[in-house]
């Protein structure tokens, strides 16, 4: 693989300077192809550059660094936050950051932050959404069949091809990506049981998600999750936590 072509962007110049020269001496992997002390000169160079990865500070005067992400949007490098600050750990995790780095820097975590993004940008194509690392990275294992009472029997379905379920009552719904609509006379809370962990996580009292299907994580109070790019659903306050916990471990892999 060719050199991975970074930007450095923090708003003290001797943090910049100093975090190059770790880089060439820890990081060969990585050539820094611009650096930057303002949030404004940063944006500009990123749309110009179009980096695989941003080193970046938080508060800056001006744009801080998650309103400078914001204008980037759709995201398409890898982020590693390096501040002097660590109450923001949580709001980066919502941003799919790679890495958290705390001043000073730590040899040890940067090297370990940048491998993490070495191998998220080896295994994406168009984009750095953190699901589709998930996708790759994880082992994929032959079809499993789940098991769905119904009124008259049972229905076996493939696990992989369920995109969510949904409460109803004492029934759960079934929606899967062959456009069908399966209704299950069991609880939420039974499937909730026996779906796969690694890839089925409970975002509400009333939904379960394959995180296959996951396109976006809008942020907010709980949050919403938009699925297969069509179906768009709530993420409750108190599991917010939860799955930004997966986020995190996922990260960490």
């Amino acid at each position: 693989m060719n050199k991975l072509r970074c930007i450095l962007l923090d708003d003290e110049l001797n943090n910049v300077i100093l975090l190059e020269k770790i880089l060439s001496r820890k990081c060969p992997q990585l050539t820094v192809v611009g650096k930057e002390t303002t949030s404004l000169a940063g944006l500009k160079l990123i749309e110009e550059l179009k980096p695989d990865l941003v080193f970046l500070d938080i508060k800056m005067p001006g744009l801080n660094g998650f309103e400078l992400l914001k204008k980037l949007e759709p995201v398409t490098f890898e982020v590693i936050f390096v501040t002097a600050y660590s109450e923001f750990a949580m709001e980066a995790i919502e941003h799919f950051a790679v890495g958290y780095l705390t001043k000073p820097i730590l040899d040890d975590k940067l090297m370990k932050a940048v491998h993490h993004a070495e191998s998220r940008i080896l295994q994406k194509n168009t984009t750095s959404n953190i699901f589709s690392f998930l996708e790759t990275k994880m082992n994929h294992p032959q079809q499993i069949k789940i098991a769905l009472s119904t009124l008259n029997g049972m229905i076996f379905e493939n696990e992989e091809d369920i995109i969510y379920c949904e409460s109803s009552g004492s029934y759960t719904n079934f929606y899967t990506a062959q456009g069908k609509k399966l209704i299950a006379s069991k609880p939420l809370g039974e499937y909730e049981k026996t779906l796969p962990e690694g890839y089925f996580v409970r975002i509400h009292d009333k939904y379960i998600i394959n995180l296959r299907y996951v396109n976006e994580y809008i942020r907010g109070r709980g949050g919403e999750i938009k699925l297969n790019n069509v179906v768009t659903l709530p993420v409750s306050a108190n599991r917010k936590d939860h799955l930004i916990a997966r986020f995190e471990k996922w990260m960490n892999r």
